[in-house]
């Protein structure tokens, strides 16, 4: 079932999980380390979130919307600070905000409103897809860039610099992704999602390429492409 608060100072809330959601507590060992996650129970930043196969969960902190996907682990490591070790994970706000978004090897900042999905990858690093996004990333190495809805982004290496970019189908990630579909509410932006597909629809007239796969090494992708021919 799903529930809602009001939050204070930031804290990491969790409002809906199905399957298996535990807790991970760094600093303990043995069984006391992992507890299963409660509703509405504040999470410590220190504590690590993971969920088993075919588990999910929503999150909620001050006007964030996170979800995490299946086979997924990650931190809030302070109040504007998020780690994605495995898996994935929406981040979703019509608010300004800004985050620092890291993983196993690489960082990066976003700054701005919209709808992100995360994925970490085999390498290290992770990859960025903006659902519908006003807003910019910053990298060490690759400095500030704008982000732009429906084109994928590589965030690679340490220090960390961007990797390639690929348009994707965004009606087809829609209606395939657990992450936006196998929640019982709807993410607060998905009108402007709605919007940001009829919009790449116009400009592309049903010529695109929709890549999905990871990166398991930092020269390395792997592609599924679904096309439409000409």
């Amino acid at each position: 079932m799903a529930a809602f608060l009001l939050q204070a100072n930031g804290s990491v809330i969790p409002v809906f999980s199905s399957g298996t959601v535990e807790t991970i507590n760094p600093k303990s060992s043995g069984t006391s380390a992992i507890n299963k996650v409660i509703l509405n129970d504040p999470l410590e930043f220190s504590n690590l979130v993971a969920t088993g196969v075919s588990s999910r969960c929503e999150l909620h902190q001050n006007e964030i919307t996170y979800r995490l996907g299946s086979l997924s682990i990650a931190q809030w490591i302070d109040n504007n600070n998020f780690f994605l070790n495995s898996g994935s994970a929406v981040v979703c706000s019509e608010k300004e905000f800004s985050l620092a978004i890291s993983s196993r090897d690489s960082k990066a900042i976003f700054s701005g409103t919209g709808t992100l999905i995360l994925e970490a990858l085999e390498n290290g690093g992770f990859k960025i897809i903006p659902l519908e996004v006003k807003g910019t990333i910053t990298t060490s190495k690759g400095g500030k860039m704008p982000l732009i809805g429906g084109r994928m982004l590589l965030i690679l290496g340490n220090p960390t610099y961007y990797g390639d970019a690929y348009d994707i189908d965004l009606m087809l990630l829609l209606r395939s992704s657990m992450l936006i579909n196998a929640f019982p509410s709807a993410l607060p932006t998905f009108d402007k999602i709605g919007l940001a597909i009829y919009v790449q629809e116009l400009k592309l007239k049903g010529k695109y390429d929709a890549l999905i796969g990871d990166s398991p090494t930092k020269g390395d992708l792997e592609i599924w492409r679904f096309g439409n021919a000409e």
